[in-house]
């Protein structure tokens, strides 16, 4: 399913399928004379950077392979599976010597467990780029970044994919004057706040006087 989720993202960001196997499906973008290639593979087994480079190689179409710019600008997206996320300790260091290797592609890998893909089961790449703009959920998510959640699914493929655009939601904004308004009458220092407005570009020592001045009276009260 992760599969399915990462082709749309590519479709979505105006990739083309345009040759694949049983593990490994080859994309490109053309804009103009810019030309940039994606590689989305089923790493079923974590291996060294070398070998993973020249299975690549190996099985990527002659018209990628005889573009120059196929090397050098090419997104290599690794799918991985776990049974569980703690496994991933067990493998940090093999998952991290791929992603660093700096020899023909920008390589990512995308470690996932069955509890992560059971929590977004049925979605799809616009759902998920619809939640992870959810202030809500980000702020759970926040909270809890180690729980098994939708929203930490869909975090983990931004994440981890940093070339995908996200979905900003644009929102009225309220002007400051009134945020503090708001705040001040909520906390109950109306008053104050005036006080403050009033002597506040004048004198700091009147300032000072009038809120002692303010404070005996809610005493005196």
């Amino acid at each position: 399913m992760i599969i399915d989720i990462i082709h749309q993202a590519l479709v979505a960001h105006e990739f083309s399928k345009v040759h694949e196997n049983d593990t490994t499906g080859f994309y490109v973008r053309e804009n103009g004379t810019a030309i940039r290639f994606a590689v989305l593979h089923r790493l079923d087994n974590l291996m060294k950077p070398g070998d993973l480079n020249a299975i690549i190689n190996y099985s990527a179409p002659v018209a990628f392979t005889a573009d120059p710019a196929f090397k050098k600008n090419c997104d290599l997206i690794c799918i991985h599976h776990l049974d569980k996320l703690a496994e991933f300790k067990n493998h940090e260091e093999q998952i991290f010597e791929i992603e660093e290797d700096p020899h023909f592609y920008k390589k990512y890998v995308l470690y996932y467990s069955d509890t992560e893909m059971e929590a977004i089961k049925g979605l799809d790449f616009a759902n998920l780029n619809e939640l992870i703009s959810d202030k809500t959920q980000f702020d759970v998510y926040k909270n809890e970044p180690t729980a098994a959640t939708k929203y930490s699914a869909a975090a983990k493929i931004f994440i981890k994919l940093p070339f995908l655009a996200l979905q900003i939601k644009k929102v009225e904004l309220v002007p400051l004057r009134l945020q503090i308004g708001e705040a001040v009458a909520e906390a109950d220092l109306t008053k104050t706040y005036e006080t403050i407005q009033k002597h506040g570009k004048i004198n700091i020592e009147d300032l000072i006087k009038e809120l002692i001045t303010d404070e005996l009276a809610n005493f005196k009260n």
